[in-house]
């Protein structure tokens, strides 16, 4: 059998798990004896093992098994969870991840076998096996007698089933046909990989002989590996006992059968149809309260080609694509028509409803388009927990607004960025714990991650409660590694010299570690924010701590720009980057070291002329007054002197390719309405 096609979604599904059980981990760490993080813990691991299984994965296999066994002594109480215990657990998660990347490169695991770490999970099963097995000696026979007795009882799972009113009568009515009612609970083996493979085949079984009236757990949790090893069912059937029980027996991988014939017992509370429906909705809440938990499914999709969309946004698509042929055939029958004023008409009648679709559906696709940063974000937290052990601080991580939504391409590429960022503030922002309690600040050093829309944009705040950015101690080092003079320095703002901190291969940390200080973080970030024509700002007070801001564009594929024309060619401006437009006269205009500025209303603004940064050829004619686009970057502003104003327009960026080579301030290109092709302006690089 071919598994290659189903590559893809192992990839997928692998990255989920990953992450669920890197969040709850997390959880178990806090809250040693959470049963329920146990239990996620795994469910996560257990499926992990039958999907590497079913790829063939064996490596990623055994180690998946053997953490499981873990857990399971752990779910069993057999074993208790201790720091080392979660730390050897993580190490697994790293092994995991790693054979995910050699999957994902090469469609192979890999030759790691990762002996150690299975040598450690071993060595943690027996140590507690030898302290179980000393305490199981002191019980007494009669207890065991007794727990021999319970587990028998226990095993009758089908005897607790609620049943509501119609499958009361179904039993009553089968009962009067001489049917036979049985009550069965299957046991699944353990080491079983496709359980719900199983149940399935068991079900089948059955349904050829007789019909299955209840389940617990239901149907669809079955399907969907939402159970342990075991599942409780009433059935009804001609055949008798044994031969009902051969049927299931049947099927591989079944441990035990437990099978008698089913007495509706008086002590049963029978429910309601009513009743049995409002049984079902604290599960409905209990599964609203884990979604709000700090599990998060990682949606990020595999290979960045596909994106999980909610079947509501297409159903609205297909209608906008529907609405968008009846335009065509609107438009199709007015070219038919013979009175001129008439068609006319109807043409720009036609022509509105068009433009109305157009923009629907522009706003639908976005949508479509769009993922919440949690994708991304959710990753940080073991990150700082293991950062914080190697700084040996002890710090938090605070994350607000993870289902803001970016475009997908955003998405993708401030991953990077936001992680270099959240380091720096781990290891250069926060104060060891020590000098924290010193200055009398709390033990623990607080990180905080924000994301929220800001109109067209989309804000994300790194914050820290550290120590703050020390100015001179970051023009020192400057000087030091020859980036300024010290006249320079003199001459600094505060906000110049902190800019410093985004050139390549500046730092200031006095030693080198494999968390930095080789100058390779802060200059990446710049670099990757402004190439996704966005802007990262920072704010600091010294022994307070310092706060790095990034806006970035919701989208990258289709946005407002302002069409100018520069001589005889056409460009666009960015909308977002546009404060104002002015009309200036030339006698206005003063010079500072040389260059061209205005004075706008008490701000001095730098100008700059296109023509002359484009090359196009130059005016002859001497003008009195210039049309000057006011474009802001951060809080620098910049003035582009153009001809004309054509007007606004929303505009489809297209990329230039590779293989024109381009200034850096043209961004991309667009097609306009009569088939000419406008540059895109990138205002950042001009400023």
């Amino acid at each position: 059998m071919d598994l290659s096609q189903y590559l893809e979604i192992f990839i997928d599904e692998t990255k989920e798990h990953l992450q669920t059980l890197n969040d709850q981990v997390l959880i178990l760490e806090a809250e040693p004896d959470n049963i329920d993080t146990v239990n996620e813990i795994f469910r996560a691991a257990h499926s992990l093992k039958g999907m590497a299984g079913t790829m063939g994965f064996k490596r990623m296999q055994r180690l998946t098994h053997d953490m499981e066994n873990v857990f399971s002594e752990i779910r069993n109480g057999k074993m208790s969870v201790t720091p080392d215990l979660v730390d050897i657990v993580f190490k697994c998660l790293d092994a995991i991840e790693e054979y995910l990347s050699c999957i994902v490169e090469s469609s192979d695991e890999g030759e790691n076998d990762n002996e150690d770490i299975i040598g450690m999970l071993n060595a943690c099963l027996v140590l507690d096996q030898e302290g179980s097995d000393t305490a199981e000696k002191t019980v007494s026979k009669e207890e065991e007698k007794s727990a021999a007795s319970n587990e028998e009882a226990d095993k009758r799972k089908f005897l607790h089933i609620s049943i509501a009113d119609f499958e009361r009568n179904a039993i009553s009515e089968a009962k009067t046909k001489n049917m036979n009612v049985y009550g069965v609970t299957v046991y699944i083996d353990e080491n079983c990989i496709l359980k719900a493979a199983r149940a399935f085949l068991v079900f089948k079984g059955l349904e050829a002989i007789g019909e299955v009236i209840k389940s617990v757990p239901g149907v669809q949790d079955i399907e969907d590996e939402k159970f342990e090893f075991d599942f409780s069912m009433l059935v009804i059937s001609a055949k008798p006992l044994e031969e009902v029980k051969k049927v299931i027996a049947d099927v591989s991988e079944i441990k035990e059968v437990v099978i008698e014939d089913y007495e509706v017992p008086g002590d049963i509370e029978v429910v309601s149809s009513v009743q049995a429906q409002e049984e079902k909705e604290p599960e409905k809440k209990e599964e609203t309260k884990k979604k709000q938990a700090p599990v998060k499914s990682n949606s990020k999709p595999v290979a960045n080609r596909s994106v999980r969309v909610d079947i509501e946004k297409l159903d609205v698509l297909m209608n906008l694509v529907s609405e968008l042929i009846i335009a065509k055939n609107g438009l199709v029958s007015v070219s038919n028509q013979e009175d001129s004023k008439t068609s006319m008409q109807s043409f720009n009648e036609q022509i509105e409803y068009l433009e109305r679709i157009t923009t629907n559906l522009h706003e639908s696709v976005m949508k479509v388009r769009m993922v919440p940063i949690e994708s991304v974000v959710n990753r940080f937290p073991r990150m700082i927990r293991d950062l914080s052990k190697k700084l040996g601080k002890e710090m938090e991580l605070i994350m607000t607004g993870e289902d803001t939504e970016l475009d997908r391409t955003v998405i993708d590429e401030i991953g990077d960025p936001l992680m270099h960022m959240l380091r720096n503030s781990a290891d250069h922002g926060l104060e060891s714990t020590i000098d924290r309690l010193k200055i009398g600040k709390p033990q623990v050093g607080t990180i905080e991650l924000n994301a929220y829309q800001d109109g067209n944009n989309v804000t994300i705040e790194v914050q820290d409660d550290g120590s703050g950015i020390d100015v001179e101690k970051v023009k020192a080092s400057a000087i030091k590694k020859g980036h300024i003079t010290e006249e320079q320095a003199e001459m600094m703002s505060e906000k110049e010299a902190i800019d410093l901190l985004f050139r390549p291969a500046f730092s200031t940390a006095e030693k080198i570690s494999d968390v930095s200080g080789r100058g390779v973080g802060l200059d990446v970030v710049k670099n990757k924010i402004e190439g996704l024509g966005g802007d990262v700002e920072v704010s600091t007070k010294l022994g307070e701590g310092t706060k790095f801001t990034i806006r970035l564009p919701l989208t990258l594929a289709i946005i407002q720009a302002l069409m100018v024309e520069v001589r005889n060619e056409k460009y666009a401006i960015p909308l977002n980057s546009i404060v104002t437009i002015e009309d200036v006269l030339v006698s206005d205009i003063k010079y500072v070291q040389q260059k061209e500025v205005i004075n706008l209303r008490g701000t001095v603004i730098p100008l700059v002329r296109l023509d002359e940064i484009l090359e196009c050829p130059s005016s002859e004619e001497e003008q009195e007054n210039l049309v000057i686009v006011i474009v802001k970057k951060g809080d620098k502003q910049t003035g582009i002197v153009i001809d004309n104003l054509l007007g606004q327009q929303e505009i489809v960026i297209k990329p230039l390719g590779k293989y024109i080579n381009i200034h850096k301030i043209i961004s991309g290109a667009t097609i306009l309405g009569d088939g000419e092709v406008a540059l895109i302006i990138d205002s950042s690089s001009l400023i």
